[in-house]
């Protein structure tokens, strides 16, 4: 007797689905004959994790076939499924990528969080989940007798647990980075010190309007919550509303920012952008005011001093050029002492220079381009801009500007 047609089929693609050689025959043969059909040495080899990866293809198979919510549904189980594996956490991205061809057809984006990764799919219209892969630490300790007399003395063992969690990210957020910031505190000596505080945080950018997004979240038993409390130091101008771009350096969270649109929709005058630094600092991120320690940005504040003070001979010594001199002369930087002024970090425009706007609050601004030269940085470029609307309310929300500093050119005058 032969096999129902629909069990057969049935029985076939299961076959099929796990990559199994099948005969021919098998679609009209008994349950037995059927299942004798399966070489059963081929079975033998075929592991979960390829079981996984051929069901993963299938399903992304008919996802591009007919893109829909209920078909995405079908590949994201499988994939949630996979990046949960212990296995998984633990290997290499490039690995997985190898044993799952399938996830680089989805156009999968790894963001390397240092120390977790994230795992999204930005080309996919109905994804807004992210799978967060990290490694939590689990301190055991066990009493253990030692010596003759037996005395008990504590072990510690730590172990590393791999751990996963989805998360939900925003319809219409392009995730672009991830970083696991570890916390610090104001030591005595006024110096951040380390602390074990850890916050996640990423960034992306809205679509359409290029907007800045910022998400954080804080590390719990039951794994990472929201938490808005790491931004809570940082005026809301600067996280709404804001085009441009947010990367970290270090532990710092660096907003590129240029201008924005109204609550009109009506695009802002236009700005070549600016750099704002935010330290991470008592598990918060707060506004950078030591723009002026070392480095360019002394610099350019020494630079200013001296022409304001007068002391041109002095100024002179931070020009690459000494016929630069005449461009600040020209928007009366020289007769402005005791003027206020700000000096505020514009995106560098690249080849190792430092951009500057100093606003001097009057019809013109100076644009200064700081590099170096062998081993001793100078001013290399000076132009004369318009007020920009953009920083004039970048200032209102950044300190104030640090008390003067004596300037003291390099002895070897880059003339």
């Amino acid at each position: 007797m032969t096999i129902p047609l629909r069990q057969s089929l049935v029985l076939a693609c299961l076959a099929i689905a796990v990559g199994l050689p099948l005969s021919p025959t098998a679609f009209c043969q008994t349950p037995k004959a059927a299942a004798k059909a399966i070489d059963p040495s081929a079975a033998a080899t075929v592991s979960p994790t390829a079981a996984r990866s051929a069901a993963l293809s299938a399903a992304v198979k008919q996802y591009k076939a007919k893109p829909d919510p209920y078909s995405w549904d079908g590949v994201w189980r499988i994939v949630r499924d996979t990046l949960a594996q212990p296995a998984t956490v633990k290997a290499s991205a490039a690995s997985i990528l190898a044993v799952y061809p399938a996830l680089s057809e989805l156009g999968v984006s790894i963001i390397d969080g240092e120390g977790s990764r994230i795992w999204a799919f930005p080309k996919v219209a109905e994804s807004q989940n992210v799978v967060l892969q990290w490694s939590s630490s689990v301190a055991t300790v066990v009493q253990r007798p030692v010596g003759r007399r037996h005395r008990m003395v504590s072990q510690v063992t730590v172990t590393s647990v791999p751990r996963t969690q989805v998360l939900l990210i925003p319809p219409g957020v392009v995730l672009n980075d991830a970083h696991l910031v570890h916390g610090s505190v104001m030591g005595a000596d006024k110096k951040p010190v380390p602390s074990g505080l850890r916050s996640l945080v990423l960034t992306g950018n809205l679509k359409g309007t290029g907007a800045v997004w910022l998400q954080a979240y804080k590390i719990s038993d039951n794994g990472w919550v929201e938490t808005g409390d790491v931004f809570s130091a940082i005026p809301p101008f600067l996280t709404q509303n804001l085009v441009g771009k947010a990367s970290f350096s270090g532990n710092n969270l660096v907003l590129t920012v240029g201008a924005g649109k109204s609550s009109t929709g009506q695009a802002q005058p236009q700005s070549s952008g600016y750099k704002i630094v935010l330290h991470f600092i008592d598990g918060k991120f707060s506004l950078d005011a030591r723009t002026t320690e070392e480095g360019p940005a002394l610099v350019a504040l020494q630079f200013v001093q001296a022409v304001q003070q007068g002391h041109l001979d002095l100024a002179k010594g931070w020009l690459t050029d000494p016929r630069l001199l005449s461009i600040p002369k020209y928007i009366g930087l020289n007769r402005s002492a005791g003027q206020p002024f700000k000096i505020i970090a514009m995106a560098n425009p690249g080849s190792g220079i430092s951009r500057y706007r100093l606003m001097t609050f009057e019809k013109d601004d100076l644009i200064m381009d700081v590099g170096k030269v062998k081993t001793q940085w100078a001013i290399k470029a000076l132009f004369i801009a318009p007020p920009d609307p953009l920083a004039q309310k970048l200032v209102g929300t950044l300190p104030s500007a640090e008390k003067a500093v004596e300037p003291k050119p390099s002895e070897e005058s880059n003339k």
